[in-house]
């Protein structure tokens, strides 16, 4: 089976796997998994973070040999502005995530790293947030990478953002404007 097919119908998934009803093997979702412990090291204990998603063997395969290179978290995007659309920051979190993203500690997380697992030794208990959720937001990121890779292969139409408006219904809405725009031209 060819890997864009897979992914297609990996990250399209519903509640039942047409492929586990068809004979073919169940493609189980993606995860992060995300392990916080406090670890004793150099006479002091501090927290630390671990990080690593869990994908379908295949899945994973393909994008260690294609992608992992791909960057899905970078310092330097997110220090300015945080994107609309991305994990809400908590707001006891925001001032240390702040700290954290102009700090040169701050990770950057690729393909490879979240794939194989990543770990973060914080300086406190903030820190040790700020990371686990910038890994959320690489999580995030790594299943757009995985939508877009099953959308290889094929061809997609775009039809624009306002397709959905009803053009019909915009004409009826102008048509009876324009005896109002009319009138009041006229009484002017």
């Amino acid at each position: 089976m060819q890997f864009y097919e897979f992914a297609k119908r990996y990250y399209y998934r519903s509640g039942v796997d047409s492929a586990s009803q068809s004979g073919e093997r169940s493609v189980t979702a993606a995860k992060l998994l995300i392990r916080k412990r406090m670890l004793q090291t150099q006479g002091k204990v501090r927290p630390i973070c671990f990080v690593q998603a869990v994908v379908d063997p295949t899945v994973q395969a393909a994008l260690e040999v294609h992608f992992a290179t791909e960057t899905l978290f970078r310092r330097a995007a997110y220090s300015q502005n945080w994107p609309e659309g991305t994990i809400k920051i908590p707001a006891p979190l925001a001032p240390s995530l702040a700290a954290f993203l102009k700090n040169d500690a701050c990770p950057e997380i690729t393909v490879k790293t979240l794939l194989a697992g990543q770990s973060y030794q914080a300086a406190n208990a903030w820190e040790m947030m700020s990371f686990e959720l910038i890994a959320k937001v690489a999580f995030d990121n790594l299943l757009e990478l995985t939508r877009t890779v099953g959308q290889l292969d094929r061809d997609i139409y775009y039809v624009g953002s306002a397709s959905g408006a009803d053009l019909s219904a915009f004409e009826a809405d102008a048509a009876a404007e324009a005896p109002v725009a009319q009138s009041s031209d006229a009484a002017a």
